[in-house]
């Protein structure tokens, strides 16, 4: 049996599924939000029946009883459905920090949009959960997902962006705890910060041929239930990326 084709079948589905829309219809708004909802309907497959995906906020309680404070609005949010839900109604869902384990912005095209913008919201998001929550010491799986965008790869543009768009919360002493660990740039290039390795450049950008968008999802199950993950490393990671490293920062 082949598992790297098993892989790369899941990037063709997801290619496959996005262009589908996009032949019928020419609104963006509407597109957009297709890309999220095949994103999620595939990622739905892999998560164990306690975890949920879908689209929300995150909000957090203050130091005065009567208020509370809002996330930005987060494309794709996996929580665990053990912690109670403020709101839950058709595709979106209202949850606290604690209840989170991933949080997704879901990209049609990375390059026509500004990478490190969408870094930043990323990070504010990540920091605000991080910030609201009683655990502080697992990390957040904090990912930004393009289905294309940077055919012609700059990586000294990619590594500016990335870089740039962490800036405002550098300061902050467990920024390695929420910032972005994992990107796909589109289905051959794959972005993870490295943070539970002594590494002086954590940040590494790899080539993997067809593999980016499983290699996503599957560095995502590792963060949502890691035990399983590492006893079953060779099936969710069936090519070794050390060996095809475009970049190091």
């Amino acid at each position: 049996m082949n598992t790297i084709e098993f892989h790369k079948s899941i990037g063709r589905e997801l290619l496959a599924m996005k262009n589908r829309v996009r032949n019928l219809v020419t609104h963006p708004g509407e597109d957009g939000r297709y890309k999220e909802a095949i994103l999620k309907s595939v990622i739905r497959r892999f998560l164990p029946e306690r975890f949920a995906i879908s689209a929300g906020f995150v909000v957090r309680q203050t130091s005065n009883r009567a208020e509370h404070e809002s996330s930005k609005q987060i494309d794709l949010i996996i929580y665990d459905t053990d912690y109670p839900v403020l709101f839950n109604e058709g595709d979106l869902v209202v949850v606290t920090p604690d209840a989170v384990r991933a949080i997704i912005e879901v990209k049609t095209n990375l390059e026509n949009l500004s990478l490190k913008e969408t870094v930043q919201k990323a990070n504010h998001n990540g920091k605000f959960i991080f910030d609201g929550r009683h655990d502080k010491k697992n990390m957040i799986f904090n990912g930004i997902f393009s289905f294309e965008g940077y055919n012609d790869l700059n990586m000294d543009l990619i590594q500016r962006h990335i870089v740039d768009g962490g800036m405002e919360s550098r300061s902050h002493a467990n920024q390695a705890l929420f910032k972005v660990n994992h990107i796909s740039v589109n289905k051959d290039v794959f972005y993870k910060f490295w943070n539970d390795q002594p590494l002086q450049e954590p940040n590494f950008v790899y080539d993997v041929e067809d593999l980016s968008f499983s290699f996503f999802i599957g560095n995502l199950m590792d963060c949502v239930i890691r035990d399983s993950v590492i006893k079953n490393s060779n099936l969710w990671f069936p090519v070794d990326k050390t060996f095809r490293v475009i970049d190091q920062f």
